[in-house]
């Protein structure tokens, strides 16, 4: 459940998101439009992703280029960490990495 997510200390906003981007659960500090855009921001990096690895693996005639658990975003204060559909944001200071990680990965397992 995503409710495990806040748990973690740290861990701002996560969402679970349906194929087309639209929110299923949602948990977290953002009010209902920016947690939409949040929505919006992790749907469209997942496909831009999707759509350069395809690309990558038809210019290389090689397979594998797919991330196999997700992607992370690290910026200077915040880290975006997707797992399938689940996407959490957390403040880099309060949250390592593998932790959140392993968070987002086990909700997504749920």
């Amino acid at each position: 459940m995503l409710k495990d997510l806040d748990v973690s200390d740290g861990v701002f906003a996560a969402c679970r998101l349906q194929d087309d981007g639209s929110i299923m659960e949602s948990l977290g500090g953002l009010n209902e439009a920016n947690m939409r855009h949040f929505a919006q921001f992790a749907h469209a990096y997942r496909r831009m992703i999707g759509g350069n690895t395809d690309l990558f693996s038809l210019l290389a005639q090689m397979n594998g280029w797919t991330p196999a658990r997700g992607w992370i975003v690290r910026g200077s204060r915040m880290t975006v960490c997707n797992v399938a559909n689940v996407v959490a944001m957390a403040e880099n200071c309060s949250v390592p990495l593998k932790r959140l990680v392993c968070a987002v990965e086990a909700a997504a397992h749920e």
